[in-house]
């Protein structure tokens, strides 16, 4: 559903359950962990990025559990889907563009800090701005590792085939002054998650093979997407 955010979508296997109800009168989603450390950590680095309104607002962490702000918003993985579903350039580059401003606020409020994951579940559109509701993999790194997981995660979930993220792919690589040769080598722990997720092979070389022809302007995307809105 376009409109809404699906809190299930945020369930992860490093998670004991998370639910969504009321608290203090307010919707909220209740995050129970298997440990004491990663709530505490999650609710730290969400605080500050809610100050920018570019993450929920956190109600109350305690020991292994987190509430925070349920907020409405478009799920960014479904327009993502959408948009690669129908060749939409525009809005392609106009969502890398959203998920850009988020990713270089992030890394200014958290020097040293990545988020760890690529999962676009973790993000939703609100009032036009990207927000992120999960920060339960944030690590130490370099830009570029995220980059590389969400260049991945966007090959993988393109609706149709591999060129059809160009758009978004390009926008992300060049807001970063990135190739893909600057990420390529970093792409390989996340086509194994994304295999095991979604039980299904990663196509490693033809994945590549297309990044390098995104670099080289080796193919015609007018062509592609003149062919895709005919099929």
């Amino acid at each position: 559903m376009l409109n809404s955010y699906n809190a299930n979508s945020q369930l992860h296997s490093d998670r004991k359950s998370i639910s969504v109800t009321n608290f203090k009168d307010r919707k909220c989603v209740i995050k129970i962990y298997s440990d004491n450390e990663r709530p505490q950590t999650e609710a730290r680095i969400m605080k500050s990025v809610s100050k920018t309104g570019y993450a929920p607002e956190v109600l109350e962490s305690r020991d292994n559990y987190l509430i925070a702000e349920f907020i409405e918003g478009q799920s960014f993985a479904e327009a993502y889907r959408t948009a690669t579903m129908s060749d939409d350039e525009k809005m392609l580059e106009n969502l890398a563009s959203r998920l850009c401003i988020f990713l270089q606020m992030f890394y200014t409020l958290n020097e040293g800090l990545i988020l760890g994951k690529a999962d676009f579940d973790d993000f939703i559109i609100v009032n036009d701005r990207c927000c992120c509701v999960s920060f339960s993999a944030v690590k130490k790194g370099l830009p570029f590792q995220d980059i590389a997981g969400i260049v991945a995660y966007a090959m993988c979930n393109a609706v149709g085939n591999y060129y059809s993220a160009y758009p978004f792919v390009k926008k992300v690589l060049d807001c970063f002054h990135l190739t893909a040769l600057d990420i390529i080598n970093d792409m390989d722990e996340y086509f194994q998650t994304f295999s095991e997720e979604q039980g299904l092979p990663v196509d490693r070389e033809r994945i590549e093979a297309v990044l390098m022809s995104f670099e080289e302007n080796a193919f015609d995307w007018e062509m592609i997407s003149s062919q895709r809105s005919n099929e």
